[in-house]
């Protein structure tokens, strides 16, 4: 079973909790979710709460009569109610599922945000990683080819809190009392094959995702964390998903060619894992062609990329905003930085049409879209791309920082290419502006 962590101890809160021989005041009343042993507690158990800290995300507990005084519990090893009448309510209420744990017996077996195997998948399973059994409930049946599986859904906790749903074939469930299995089928997983346990437990994101963070070229309009390639080792259903859509592969075993290609039997699919951890995917496609895609495993999530390089570009934009965020030039007009996101831009007459179509319009939104190539990387600080509200797309410019201003170079739609500026144009329009306020360092 899952021992208690060394975590942090929250000083203030303890040191006056020491004040008294007990808490004067308690925080509500908890229910214990996972059993922790060594401290005689056990799933199901009722405890007074001292103090909740969302801090350090722990509670403060007291256990006078088990001789263990005060103790820490991570915030999600128990569930708080205003009063030891509720908490004792919902303890009964979970007592049919109270000592009810399991392990799991293949690698990458997925918790799911519903009942279903087309669910999100909120938790990848280790192999022997144990769960906490929370109940059951009425789901999607799981197939192997045109079989359904034996088995049934239930609601778990893995060991850090995280909670869904998961199909019952995999997992071996036991009594904490008996530390005996009580049910569960055969594994339906192949033979031990490192490789192949590495391709099913792994998930995999379309290769170009690596390439990306690898060029820090992240281009978050091109990510989407339901795309990918799902082996579907529980329930031998193996999925692609892309921006077109997703097409799927029922199948009945995995068998290996012996020349590092794997046959998903009963389908067209096949993969191999290829030098660089690159995972090679080929089928036979709708129209009975030959085709193939690309994955590849990440040390990140796509959500991480996303959130990370929205925050990057966010970052680019305050500083270009923070070093006016007011700008003239004496031949192209007032450029001025609004809110977040926003600008104005009077005065830019010599710019139209060639940079700025006609009827643009006062103002619009300004975003950090695009990104330098190695070549331009040297000379200049980013691209900062505008959009007029009046009329036209994403207009890009070269930018650079200098102790007086801003500079910016417009950039041709043809030296741009997957969003990243690939060269200046031939004949640059070099608009360099003075900032109006602030301290003018700019490059800081």
């Amino acid at each position: 079973m899952k021992s208690t962590m060394p975590f942090p101890v929250f000083f203030a809160a303890l040191a006056l909790c020491a004040l008294f021989p007990s808490c004067s005041r308690y925080e509500g009343y908890g229910v214990m979710n996972w059993s922790v042993p060594e401290l005689d507690l056990y799933a199901g158990d009722v405890v007074p709460v001292c103090i909740r800290s969302n801090i350090s995300n722990l509670y403060v507990i007291e256990l006078p009569s088990s001789g263990h005084g005060r103790q820490e519990i991570p915030l999600w090893q128990l569930s708080l109610y205003p009063s030891r009448a509720r908490a004792e309510r919902a303890a009964e209420e979970g007592q049919e599922f109270r000592h009810l744990y399991a392990s799991v017996k293949t690698d990458g077996l997925p918790v799911r945000e519903e009942p279903d195997n087309t669910a999100r998948q909120v938790y990848r399973l280790r192999r022997n990683e144990v769960l906490k059994i929370t109940g059951t409930g009425e789901g999607v049946d799981v197939y192997a080819g045109n079989s359904p599986l034996e088995g049934q859904w239930y609601t778990v906790m893995t060991e850090d809190g995280t909670q869904g749903w998961c199909f019952s074939y995999n997992l071996t469930v036991f009594d904490e009392r008996e530390g005996a299995p009580v049910s569960g089928g055969e594994t339906s997983g192949p033979e031990e094959d490192a490789t192949l346990q590495y391709i099913l437990s792994r998930t995999w994101y379309p290769s170009y995702y690596r390439a990306m963070l690898e060029s820090h070229t992240v281009d978050i309009s091109r990510i989407n964390p339901a795309w990918g390639f799902f082996p579907g080792p529980d329930s031998r259903i193996a999925r692609i998903e892309e921006e077109e859509g997703a097409v799927s592969f029922p199948y009945t075993g995995i068998s290996a060619d012996g020349a590092g290609t794997y046959r998903f039997d009963g389908s067209s699919l096949s993969v191999e894992l290829r030098r660089g951890g690159t995972l090679a995917v080929q089928f036979t496609d709708e129209f009975g062609m030959p085709a193939a895609r690309y994955f590849a495993a990440l040390d990140t999530t796509p959500e991480r990329m996303i959130r990370d390089e929205t925050g990057r570009r966010a970052q680019q934009l305050a500083r270009i905003r923070g070093a006016g965020p007011r700008f003239v030039s004496g031949n192209y007009g007032v450029l001025q930085f609004t809110g977040e996101n926003g600008f104005l831009w009077s005065g830019y007459s010599l710019l139209v049409p060639s940079v700025i179509p006609r009827g643009a319009g006062a103002g619009g939104t300004a975003e950090i879209r695009c990104f330098l190539s190695g070549q331009l990387s040297g000379t200049y600080d980013g691209v900062l791309s505008l959009q007029f509200e009046g009329r036209g797309g994403w207009i890009h410019f070269l930018y650079s920082f200098s102790p007086d201003g801003l500079r910016l170079e417009p950039v041709s739609p043809a030296n741009v290419s997957d969003n990243i500026v690939l060269s200046r144009d031939i004949s640059p329009t070099v608009i360099f502006f003075y900032a109006e306020s602030g301290t003018g360092e700019a490059g800081g």
